[in-house]
């Protein structure tokens, strides 16, 4: 059995340390999460409980034309669900997504 990846923070307090690859596939489950969002139609996700900034991202991939600029805002929009992630904001959103789903 491999050993843990821990270190301690002044103290007794240990904690798990993530690697660099297990965060490279949580970003990239999370951009595939915005890409289903992509989507769909912009009348039914109004409906859902978007964070402003991540609302404006997705409305901003739908005007966009081009394979490399969609590509690109998709990766901004991923950077944006890791944001709505951390500060709590992005669990309504999934509940929903799996509702439409």
């Amino acid at each position: 059995m491999p050993r843990k990846n821990r270190y301690q923070i002044g103290g007794e307090e240990e904690q798990e340390r993530v690697s660099r690859s297990q965060k490279k596939r949580d970003s990239s489950a999370l951009q595939s999460v915005g890409e289903k969002l992509a989507k769909i139609p912009a009348v039914k996700r109004a409906r859902l409980p978007l964070p402003p900034d991540l609302k404006e991202g997705l409305d901003e991939y739908d005007r966009l034309s081009g394979f490399e600029a969609k590509r690109r805002q998709l990766q901004y929009i991923g950077r944006l669900m890791r944001e709505a992630r951390e500060e709590g904001t992005l669990q309504p959103v999934l509940d929903a997504l799996d509702l439409l789903e």
